[in-house]
């Protein structure tokens, strides 16, 4: 190997080309001298000082300053690659502490662009779904993923359904959504599943082979969340809702925290009183969550009619406790006076008034 391919080698482990010359150059000698190391790798004698330095740092050479002029000699070759292994071992390490794979997974952008590979992805991502899960495609298509959303409720996984251009003739299953509205309009496709990953695409791009549409899918959190807020805001309350269905049986683990708020809901309007075991902080902290167990007086939804949020996105408890009153929102909330990462439906005691 020639002595540029040598350096460019260096270069691509994390020698600067100073260094590499200077390694190449001490290599090439046995033992040698500053002044040499200046000459052959052409950089001047007080740079070649601090270069020699960071060698002999990495591991790479040995300086004998005991001797004049100082000698300069390489560790054998295979020995000073083993260091430098070893530290870049050391400093990828320290670098995946710091690393945010969940982030990363999330960075996620695609085109979609034949109608089968349109409804491939929906099924394939209502497949995935593990907590929740909102979708909103024309009545001619629900076919199409029936038995993906079947399935998606056998596995607890909450659902909300619009299906668009409804004419009121065809049949929806029950089975298929938790919540299922129904709008003669036209609207976007939209799938969210799990707050993570979403799909957008115009009613054509699904209804017409030949369409020209296409889909785009997102795996980044706030582009699923905005896909959502747009849905929940615009397009759910234009629908007549059709099915709600039943309460978890208690005990219930909720993850999603929209499903513990749809929950919350129905056990009210049943007039019964609903005690809650949360994972809470204050909202905007980096604090640790708490737990905690409250009596939810109260929800903001727009998922259930009739609707009790005071503006389109809000899903809210207001809680009691012996000592306080304060409200509870979900992941990233705001508004409220603290998010919650998980709620635990406990125990339910009848409470029906008159």
């Amino acid at each position: 190997m020639v002595e540029d391919e040598v350096v460019d080698s260096l270069m691509r482990i994390g020698l600067s080309d100073k260094e590499s010359r200077a390694y190449v150059t001490i290599l090439r000698n046995g033992a040698t001298t500053i002044r040499v190391v200046s000459e052959e790798a052409d950089i001047s004698k007080s740079y070649a000082y601090d270069i020699v330095g960071k060698l002999e740092e990495r591991n790479l050479i040995e300086i004998d300053d005991h001797v004049q002029p100082t000698q300069l000699r390489a560790i054998p070759p295979a020995e000073g690659i083993d260091n430098l292994v070893s530290q870049l071992q050391t400093v990828e390490s320290q670098l995946e502490d710091l690393f945010d794979s969940e982030s990363y997974e999330q960075q996620k952008f695609s085109i979609i662009k034949s109608r089968r590979t349109i409804l491939a992805q929906l099924n394939k991502l209502i497949d995935a779904a593990e907590s929740e899960l909102v979708l909103a495609l024309p009545a001619s298509v629900l076919p199409r993923v029936e038995d993906s959303l079947r399935e998606a409720r056998s596995r607890g996984v909450f659902c909300m359904l619009l299906v668009t251009e409804y004419d009121g003739t065809s049949s929806i299953d029950d089975a298929t959504a938790s919540i299922i509205q129904t709008w003669s309009a036209p609207a976007p496709v939209t799938l969210t599943v799990d707050r993570s990953d979403g799909i957008i695409a115009s009613a054509d791009a699904i209804l017409n082979s030949n369409s020209d549409e296409y889909a785009i899918y997102h795996a980044e959190e706030h582009i699923v969340s905005s896909l959502f807020d747009s849905f929940i805001a615009n397009y759910w309350p234009m629908g007549e809702q059709v099915h709600v269905g039943s309460k978890s049986q208690l005990p219930a683990t909720f993850t999603s925290f929209r499903h513990a708020v749809f929950d919350a809901t129905l056990h009210l309007m049943d007039g019964a009183v609903v005690t809650a075991e949360m994972d809470i902080r204050p909202t905007q902290s980096n604090a640790a969550f708490e737990t905690t167990t409250g009596t939810i007086v109260a929800v903001k939804q727009s998922l259930v009619r009739p609707f009790s949020n005071d503006f389109p996105t809000q899903e809210s408890f207001v809680v009691e406790t012996p000592d306080d009153t304060f409200t509870v929102g979900g992941s990233k909330a705001f508004l409220e006076d603290f998010e919650a990462r998980r709620v635990v439906f406990r125990s339910v005691s009848d409470a029906k008034q008159g």
